[in-house]
């Protein structure tokens, strides 16, 4: 029998889980190292590629072959140049010689699923704002690692973990504050025993503790730079970011941290003090407090509705986070479990959840109670002319179908009409966006194909568009012309891009 994992694809760090014996998650070793959790750090060479740590050693003879948070560009026409050390736009172009962000992110897949035998299966996660875009080529990652897979949003994981912990209740609204690596994510859930209900999300997808340590880099050069004359040679050093991530973790301990320093003019011995690296910080604490509330108002929530909040996310750990949630919620956040694997131990379990009929009796009595129901985290809409009252001449808008926040599954007919007589066709056209958007310049076409009408369509004749979303993030959108029945049908759900076979071709590597 094969076996099913949860993955935490993660910004900076990943990990894999599957349910024991007993139906409890189990974070898998690296057998290796031992090391519970992995770098997303690749480094690409001639016929090999190397994951984790040792590719930031690597890194010291050929910078330009090591690729770091991948994550960040899953959503972009982009591709790693190893002669240019850097990401390409291909503006459309598929013949732009690199590496696609699914390839490096399926090598990090690759390296996970090793870690045990007889992997098929899997739950990758993904930060709850992942548009399409990025949510498709995560999809071709995890065929390009040879998984059958499925998605589940990271805050939505990790409450599903918390909620499955032995001897532990959860009841009421509970906030989930995933502050991670390199993306911050809110969900706000209402939670009964083993019963969840999602309610909305919120998040940042470039909020996250890498660019902390950004900041801690520039404190370093700037100090540098006082003491010698002259500044760091090269601020995007990963030596330096390896650095300040160990002074972010000390000052989570500590009040001061001292670091000899190795720059142009020689060694430097310089003290951090935490205040200096929360100052450094604050334009991000704001904005996570901005997301706070608005994630409360998204729920119709006080902070007296909420009952605990749950902390995931390695960044988590920085005293900052703990003193704003005391702030806003007025109650500490709940701590005692570890916030590195609480997303791919709920992954894993989601992942049960998926393949019932493959789980012993112990695995399927373990998780038999557990019932998510999870929302749509965008406004899926279509784009429809209409006259522009102002201007008196028409144009295209974007009108939004489903609702952000909407509860899956669920099905939407909005109506619309024929805009002039003997038109020939109409195009189906599907939008994504995060906001409440009319403007076609901030909605995402995700498909778009005509439906021919019959022959004299007279202005006005209806038209209904039916859009059915289910849980497993596919929706069957119908564009019909009620008056001949005539109807467009299509079923959108992210499962790989078009190119994949070339991605595949390109793709010969043995991984270490």
């Amino acid at each position: 029998m094969s076996k099913i994992v949860g993955i935490d694809l993660g910004t900076t760090f990943s990990a894999i889980a599957i349910l024991d014996d007993l139906g409890n998650p189990e974070v898998l070793s690296d057998p290796i190292n031992n090391n519970r959790i992995t770098r997303s750090a690749v480094y690409v060479g001639r016929e090999k590629a190397i994951v984790g740590d040792k590719a930031i050693d690597a890194a010291v003879t050929n910078k330009k072959n090591t690729i770091l948070e991948v994550k960040s560009e899953m959503e972009n026409d982009v591709v790693w140049s190893t002669s240019k050390g850097q990401w390409i736009d291909r503006d459309g172009k598929k013949d732009v010689k690199g590496y696609t962000p699914s390839q490096i992110s399926s090598l990090i897949l690759s390296k996970l699923k090793d870690y045990t035998s007889g992997v098929k299966k899997a739950v990758v996660t993904v930060p709850a704002m992942f548009a399409e875009a990025a949510r498709v080529a995560t999809i071709d990652a995890a065929k390009l690692a040879k998984l059958d897979v499925e998605l589940i949003n990271e805050p939505t994981a990790a409450v599903l973990h918390y909620a499955n912990l032995p001897g532990v209740s959860i009841s009421g609204r509970v906030l989930i504050f995933d502050l991670g690596g390199g993306t911050f994510d809110i969900t706000i859930a209402a939670v009964k025993d083993k019963k969840i209900d999602v309610i909305t999300s919120v998040g940042d997808k470039h909020l996250g503790g890498r660019r902390f340590d950004e900041e801690i880099i520039k404190i370093l050069d700037k100090k540098y730079k006082k003491a010698k004359g002259k500044g760091l040679d090269d601020l995007n050093d990963e030596k330096l970011f390896l650095i300040a991530e160990r002074i972010k973790k000390i000052l989570s301990n500590k009040e001061t941290v001292s670091e000899i320093i190795e720059g142009p003019k020689g060694p430097q011995k310089i003290d951090i003090t935490r205040k200096e690296f929360e100052n450094s910080i604050d334009t991000y604490v704001e904005k996570i407090k901005m997301l706070m509330e608005e994630a409360l108002e998204r729920a119709d929530c006080k902070p007296s509705n909420i009952q605990q909040t749950l902390l995931v996310g390695g960044s988590t750990r920085m005293p900052f986070v703990s003193e704003i949630i005391k702030k806003i919620m007025k109650k500490a956040p709940v701590k005692g479990v570890n916030v590195d694997e609480a997303v791919a131990c709920g992954a894993a379990i989601y992942a049960g959840i998926q393949n019932k009929d493959e789980l012993n009796p112990s695995q399927k009595k373990a998780i038999a109670k557990v019932d998510l129901q999870d929302i749509c985290n965008f406004y899926m809409g279509t784009l429809m002319a209409t006259i522009d009252q102002e201007k008196d001449q028409w144009g295209v808008v974007n009108d939004v179908v489903i609702p952000r926040d909407t509860k899956l599954p669920c099905s939407i007919t909005k109506n619309y009409a024929v805009l002039h007589d003997d038109q020939e066709t109409i195009d189906c056209s599907v939008t994504q966006s995060e906001g409440e958007e009319s403007n076609i310049d901030f909605v995402v076409v995700i498909a778009k194909e005509p439906l021919k009408l019959s022959k004299n369509a007279k202005q006005g004749d209806p038209v209904e568009v039916t859009y059915s979303y289910d849980t497993n993030g596919k929706m069957h959108c119908v564009f019909q012309e009620m008056k001949s029945k005539k109807k467009h049908e299509m079923t959108l759900k992210p499962d790989g891009s078009k190119e994949f076979k070339k991605l595949k071709d390109e793709l010969d590597f043995d991984i270490e």
